[in-house]
């Protein structure tokens, strides 16, 4: 039988502005991949949930301004949650009060970090069934307002954990099995999460990216640098934004337990 050859990928609207606009057919490919991409995740959402069902895009471009969309309810927490986030914030104001929250590197202690888990801490947007709270978002959104009044760190450790780590992506995205490996972890603090995208000469933009993940039987091998990623040491679960078949992605990973010759981290100075 004939093979039969995919169909090449039609330019996307950014491609298409870019080389009109004189950019060269490799940058416009670069950030045109990067625009499909973005197509492609929000054709996962429902409609409600995408860019052109955000109240700000539909305030800009249809007839009405649709003012109700921007009054938002008073949250309501849930009392189990309600529990969990007065006990939070009890532990980070008992260990500022002691001053045991830092260690001698200004970093906070592994005996916070394990009280906070104790306390329900790193599970308040995981799902019951896995261990979570699952609280209501603008209550956890307001609550970490609250926490970061007491500590900014800890209320950073945990909007990246819960939001932005491997959290948010293993829910949306995982299957049962993936859920069921992962989310206890996360949910107990046993695991905490990082969001792995800047690099030393990537950040926000995204082409430059230079890690990539290659497929190697049923593991994928990661190689590459990340600089400045919050909670990414040994032991933590990653989002690790990367290259795959030379686009980019976000790969959950475990890092290992203790550095080895695969995974190091390493002082940047600052100049």
């Amino acid at each position: 039988m004939p093979t039969q050859t995919p169909e090449p990928e039609k330019a996307t609207f950014v491609e298409t502005a870019l080389k009109l606009s004189g950019k060269s057919d490799d940058e416009a490919k670069r950030t045109g991949a990067l625009d499909r991409a973005d197509e492609q995740v929000e054709a996962m959402f429902a409609r409600k949930y995408q860019t052109g069902g955000s109240p700000v895009h539909r305030a800009v471009w249809e007839d009405q301004f649709p003012i109700e969309l921007f009054v938002a309810p008073e949250p309501t927490t849930p009392p189990e949650c309600q529990k969990v986030m007065d006990a939070s914030l009890e532990v980070v104001r008992r260990h500022v009060r002691a001053k045991t929250l830092l260690n001698e590197q200004r970093k906070i202690t592994d005996t916070a970090l394990r009280e906070l888990g104790d306390a329900g801490y790193w599970g308040l947007l995981v799902d019951r069934e896995f261990g979570g709270s699952a609280a209501p978002f603008m209550s956890f959104a307001r609550f970490l307002r609250q926490m970061a009044t007491v500590d900014p760190t800890v209320a950073g450790l945990a909007s990246v954990h819960g939001c932005i780590g491997a959290v948010d992506p293993i829910r949306a995205f995982g299957s049962p099995a993936q859920k069921a490996k992962h989310l206890p972890l996360l949910a107990s603090g046993n695991r905490l999460s990082a969001f792995a995208l800047t690099e030393p000469c990537a950040g926000s933009d995204l082409t430059a990216l230079k890690t990539e993940a290659k497929l190697d039987g049923d593991h994928f091998v990661v190689n590459g640098e990340k600089l400045f990623i919050t909670n990414a040491i040994a032991g933590r679960t990653i989002g690790l934004v990367c290259l795959i078949d030379k686009k980019p992605a976000v790969l959950i990973a475990d890092l290992p337990d203790q550095e080895n010759d695969e995974f190091q981290t390493k002082r940047y100075g600052l100049y």
